[in-house]
């Protein structure tokens, strides 16, 4: 559902009026169809004929998408089924002049036969390769094609270009007559005065052949269904979309209600079908949450947490990753699409499978950027958007996208899970008691629905990818344990895991612990995997069960070592790939924003739990290099994938991506400076102020503040000032990066020598206001192409990737079988000067191209491409003085 606001002058008065075009739900004649088919790999034109013997197939489900590793591309598959059409049937689907057959949507090309005869078609195959993975498929079927109460044999062909993610992977599934829904649509305007008095305006469109005839019934009631306002008339709804088909109801004057729900019905008079749209509606815009005290856990993990961030509240940052920070507040957070985040629940069915996620991950990233920054614009609009998502939730709890014959299909689960982290989130950060309780109506319908009990359902059939999609909700579980401390919460989370195991899960756990390798578990699905190894983390902590973090660190292990790339990311075309297969072009679909993010939560989870720095180096690498990469500085634009060659396609429409990235961006405080096993620690050294309450060795609490000055990333010197109330003993330590070859830090007269990728633990007695000197290496460094890139290398600065950027450059790079440039690394110099005034950012780095007179032009890969030119990490250059 598209939704916008509209300005309008009527009368004098200034009306609001929101927009959309939608389809109707319909009480109608529609039968299901088999949920498991025959199944073949390979092609075959035979395989479409209704008399083929297709009995030695095997069997795929449907709703489910499936991998196929053992070939490298262009994957041909086949499903067959067959149906019984009743000719009890034959009366209306004469009438409506043909069959309508649901399928679904099908990653990625298909070509449809009924009884051997192709009846429809969505993309085309290569080299002129067209994708429709994301259309549903509907197709007619004549009349005459039909044969009533006898099998019918539909047959599928699907291709896909790659080999994850394929197969008729959502519904719905069903046939029925055509009938007058499938032609008519209808537009509906909402007028709100200043009066505050309702009026609303239905457009119909009808693409059919004919005039339709019935009755109009207009509804007002409150959220619990108690009718308010009634209006019916006879209409008819003639060809095209004129103003004939516009129907305007009488104002309604709301009384004390500020949530609505406002529909219509329309029932055509000959087949007496009738078909149905209705929404929810706050009428209060203007909502206020008071915010008190933040909440903490009831319950206490039995893994005390090594690494503890420091509170938002207490931190000051003022360097480059807080102008991020606000850029992702002033270009993306303020400026979403409110009602697109919002309108799948105020009008269900959502108009995409998964529309549901989007609104959980903003509630999420504004109330973590509202604690750093309290801007009272984002306060109110995160107030507004939270209040209006707890009022959509039905009374059993409910609080998804899908219409009930949908419920728990597809990304159900997955969207209730982000609303868990966004409400979890705005209670954590207001002490907003509703939100709570809304996360608890999920839980226990969750709770209710799934599990082995009889009646329940298998929560891996309600999800995608092996059902890592609908398990994944475990993490939000997990904390929604640990804030109510109701048990039936962490006996789900044990069900789940439990649930890994089963004959068609995924086997998570058991995968990990025997191969050790992510790319042999389930289907590979980066994402979806991430999001359930977090929750392992997370249970691991909670309970203290070490057999939920030992696979964890097994994946961890791996992708480190095997499948990340240099810039912090990992997956290619969301798949975990072969072992130090890296790809980086944009056709590569490389590092997912989702899987940027989920990376970063899993090391901030593991850095929780162990306080090691290793886990702060992984974050330190995704969050300077593919985080910040994949969000446009000057508009707020976010690139889905984000290649480390070709341009960056920033996109600004909502999609899974462009609701993770600024949620990572906004996670950005939770690194800066902590608590690593009590003793104060610096993790990140931009410029900030940082101020706590600690304890002193004698056992006293004084209040440190800890002031970091320099240019980091540009510069490599730093200096800390160590404030306290009064001279007083106690440790600080500060993070050693693992690029770092050389770090120093000096006080009062002492040289301490850092060892990378680990702490240095400085303790002494502090006076007031002592300075640490710290110096690091930040020299550039060349980091060797790989498998993916033999013949080429990459330059890192600090924790920095450099990269080129065409716009920059006036020498075009060829790739390394065209010959190769030679540059001495030594005479690299920072030349801000070379970014022409409109650029954001400060960075630049250039070395003379040895015998061309020209120089090459690098600036970190998190800043190229902002313009819209084209970029390369990967380089066809030769270096001397290595």
């Amino acid at each position: 559902m598209n939704i916008s606001f509209l300005k309008k002058n009527i009368n004098y008065f200034l009306l609001f009026t929101l927009l959309t075009g939608s389809v109707f739900l319909m009480q109608a004649q529609t039968i299901g169809l088999p949920m498991t088919w025959k199944f073949k790999m390979g092609d075959n034109a035979e395989w479409a004929g209704a008399t083929f013997n297709d009995s030695s197939w095997g069997t795929k489900n449907l709703q489910v998408s499936w991998s196929a590793p053992e070939l490298k591309e262009n994957v041909f598959a086949w499903y067959r089924t067959r149906i019984i059409i009743p000719s009890s049937m034959k009366n209306a689907i004469e009438r409506g002049n043909g069959l309508k057959l649901n399928l679904g949507k099908i990653d990625d090309v298909d070509f449809t036969y009924f009884n051997g005869k192709l009846i429809g078609q969505m993309g085309s195959l290569p080299p002129k390769y067209v994708t429709m993975w994301d259309v549903p498929r509907v197709y007619f079927i004549s009349p005459n094609e039909i044969r009533y109460d006898k099998e019918n044999v539909i047959a599928v062909r699907l291709f896909s270009p790659d080999v994850g993610g394929i197969g008729m992977y959502e519904g719905p599934y069903n046939y029925g007559p055509v009938q007058w829904s499938d032609f008519v649509s209808s537009t509906d305007s909402i007028f709100e005065t200043q009066n505050n008095t309702i009026t609303t305006a239905v457009k119909f469109s009808n693409r059919g052949v004919k005039t339709y005839k019935g009755t109009l019934e207009y509804f007002i009631s409150t959220k619990s269904n108690k009718e308010l306002h009634k209006e019916m008339r006879e209409i008819e709804i003639q060809l095209g979309s004129g103003n004939e088909n516009v129907f305007t109801f009488n104002a309604y004057q709301p009384g004390k209600e500020d949530f609505l729900k406002i529909g219509y019905k329309f029932t055509e008079a000959e087949t007496n079908n009738s078909g149905k749209n209705e929404r929810s509606y706050l009428v209060n815009k203007h909502i206020e949450i008071k915010t008190g005290d933040e909440p903490k856990p009831v319950v206490q993990n039995k893994i005390p947490d090594s690494y503890t961030s420091l509170p938002f509240k207490d931190q000051q940052m003022k360097g480059y990753l807080e102008k991020r920070l606000i850029q992702n507040l002033e270009e993306r957070l303020l400026k979403v699409d409110e009602k697109g985040l919002l309108g799948s629940y105020l009008q269900r069915p959502g108009n995409h499978p998964w529309a549901g996620e989007h609104i959980g991950k903003y509630l999420e990233a504004a109330s973590n950027v509202w604690k750093y920054t309290h801007d009272a614009r984002l306060k109110k609009q995160m107030d507004r958007m939270m209040y209006t998502l707890i009022n959509t939730q039905l009374e059993d709890g409910y609080l998804g996208t899908y219409s009930p014959d949908e419920y728990w299909t597809s990304w159900d689960v997955w969207s209730h899970k982000y609303n868990l982290y966004g409400l979890l989130g705005y209670y954590t950060t207001t002490g907003y008691q509703p939100a709570l309780e809304a996360c608890k109506k999920i839980g226990d319908l969750l709770c209710k629905t799934f599990g082995n009990k009889p009646g329940q359902r298998d929560i891996i059939d309600a999800g995608t990818h092996i059902g890592m999609a609908a398990t994944s909700v475990l993490d939000p579980m997990v904390e929604l344990y640990k804030y109510t401390g109701e048990k039936k919460y962490l006996d789900f989370c044990y069900y789940i895991t439990d649930a890994y195991e089963q004959k068609n899960g995924p086997k998570i756990i058991s995968s990990l612990m025997e191969t050790g390798q992510v790319n042999k578990v389930a289907n590979g699905k980066a994402y979806e995997m991430l999001s359930n190894i977090v929750g392992l983390v997370n249970l691991y902590s909670v309970t203290g069960d070490e057999k939920f973090l030992k696979p964890a660190l097994n994946a961890w292990q791996d992708i480190t070592t095997k499948r990340l790339y240099i810039t912090g990311s990992t997956s290619s075309w969301e798949h975990f790939q072969g072992d130090e297969v890296l790809p980086a072009a944009e056709k590569d679909h490389v590092g997912e924003g989702c899987v940027t993010v989920t990376w970063i939560q899993l090391n901030h989870k593991l850095l929780t739990a162990t306080g090691e720095p290793k886990f702060a180096e992984q974050i330190e690498k995704s969050v300077y290099n593919h985080l910040l990469a994949a969000e446009n500085p000057e508009n707020g634009c976010v690139s889905y994938y984000t290649p480390l060659m070709d341009k960056k396609p920033y996109i600004g429409t909502i999609s899974c991506c462009t609701s993770s990235v600024p949620r990572g961006i906004a996670m950005i405080p939770y690194f800066t400076f902590g608590n690593v096993k009590e003793i104060p620690t610096l993790m990140m050294y931009e410029p900030a102020t940082y101020t706590e309450t600690i304890t002193t060795t004698d056992k006293k609490n004084i209040t440190l503040s800890v002031q970091v000055s320099g240019s980091f990333p540009e510069s490599g010197d730093v200096t800390l000032t160590v404030n306290t109330s009064k001279t007083a003993s106690f440790s600080i330590a500060l993070r050693v990066p693992s690029w770092c070859t050389s770090f120093i830090a000096k006080v009062g007269g002492e040289e301490f020598k850092g060892t990378p990728n680990q702490y240095l633990t400085i303790a002494r007695t502090w006076k007031p206001k002592e300075k640490i000197k710290i110096s690091f290496d930040m020299t550039i460094q060349t980091i060797a192409g790989g498998k993916s890139y033999p013949d080429e290398i990459a330059f890192q600065r600090g924790p920095q990737v450099l990269a080129y950027d065409q716009s920059l450059n006036a020498e075009k790079l060829q790739d390394s079988t065209s010959g190769k440039f030679f540059v001495d690394k030594s005479q690299f110099k920072y030349s801000p000067n070379l970014l022409p005034k409109e650029w954001i950012g400060t960075q630049s780095y250039s070395v003379p191209i040895t015998g061309s007179g020209k120089e090459l032009v690098l600036v970190p890969f998190a800043d190229a491409s902002q313009t819209g030119a084209a970029l390369q990490v990967w380089l066809p250059v030769n270096v001397v003085n290595k």
